[in-house]
């Protein structure tokens, strides 16, 4: 009986690895329709080298805005350019998000909007209409936790639309200084939990049929940590592994952030994706990613706020070529003063 059990196991796991072939892009598609998580500084399940939370951060872990303490708003677009456009093939492709975290004294809410469309043959993604209603809370004075629910709709080369809806579960703990470290965060998270759609398209290896992308059931672990101090120059580094679909692919996301004065922000990262780098061969590695952004403080309904314009590029998949650009808005400051004690 034991050896049957073993087998039949045996036998579904190869048969779902053997299934498994999203197009190039696929497990992580709304990357490029922002600059902070295209740059790398907020596409991470530890909130990024510098602790850099915006809206679409719930996409790699619910639990991220568990600690704003001001509303923040956020607005991206993004242009794939086909540098190496065959007969027949897309010249191009585009993306835009937006989104919105309200903390509350209960909890902290967040929502987001993200739309893609990529129908070029090195990344067959199609059009995805996508929506992520998160909530968050601290539970311990260091450890928060987060649940998504989102909705996607997929459509794209003459073909019928379809659907997919579900959650993510994540938790963020972060645990103070350690060794050289400083405001070390680790982040866990689990994606995709739900209904995939059945939706057909061009996989990373095309001599067998698409598979439902992003896969379900993705476990995300981070870590981060701001590494050095010079003056007013502050170093972080981030550190993703994610499995998708239960273990049959590895990510791997690394992204440096320097920051100065807390305002200037320049950022690199990098993606190592197996599956993509074996199956798709060049046409599914891509280059550093390059981010820049700078805070500035404003004036908005009579509040101190601040308004920070972002800039990245990154050269993907074999001649596609990533521009995104954006704001992210906070409507208020933060408050960094002591509690104060009045008597009499």
């Amino acid at each position: 009986m034991k050896k049957l059990i073993m087998s039949v196991a045996a036998a579904v796991l190869a048969t779902a690895a053997f299934a498994y072939n999203p197009p190039v892009g696929g497990e992580e598609p709304f990357r490029f329709s922002n600059p902070n998580m295209l740059s790398g500084s907020s596409s991470s399940a530890a909130g990024g080298p510098s602790f850099n939370v915006v809206p679409d951060s719930i996409i790699y872990n619910p639990a991220l805005p568990a600690q704003s303490e001001i509303i923040t708003v956020d607005l991206g677009g993004s242009i794939l350019f086909n540098t190496d456009k065959e007969d027949g093939d897309k010249s191009k492709g585009y993306g835009f998000e937006t989104g919105v975290i309200v903390p509350t004294s209960f909890a902290a809410f967040t929502g987001t909007f993200n739309y893609v469309n990529s129908e070029m043959w090195r990344m067959s993604l199609g059009k995805i209409w996508d929506i992520h209603f998160g909530t968050s809370k601290d539970v311990l004075d260091w450890l928060s936790v987060g649940v998504n629910l989102y909705f996607r709709r997929y459509s794209g080369y003459d073909l019928d639309s379809e659907n997919a809806f579900g959650a993510d579960f994540g938790a963020l703990a972060r645990l103070g200084d350690v060794a050289f470290l400083k405001d070390l965060r680790l982040g866990a998270s689990v994606l995709n939990c739900g209904k995939p759609a059945d939706f057909k398209t061009l996989g990373m290896d095309n001599d067998d049929s698409c598979s439902k992308f992003p896969t379900i059931f993705t476990p995300r672990a981070a870590a981060s940590a701001t590494i050095f101090e010079a003056g007013k120059w502050v170093g972080g580094l981030s550190i993703d592994v994610a499995a998708p679909s239960m273990v049959q692919n590895f990510i791997n996301d690394i992204a440096f952030e320097a920051t100065y004065d807390q305002k200037l922000r320049l950022t690199a990262a990098w993606q190592f994706n197996l599956r993509e780098s074996v199956e798709a061969e060049s046409d599914g590695r891509s280059a550093l990613s390059l981010g820049v952004s700078y805070k500035f403080g404003k004036k908005l309904g009579g509040k101190d706020s601040s308004i920070t314009p972002a800039l990245a590029s990154q050269y993907l998949y074999d001649g596609i070529f990533a521009l995104s650009t954006g704001a992210v808005v906070e409507l208020g400051q933060k408050d960094t003063s002591g509690a104060e004690v009045e008597m009499w």
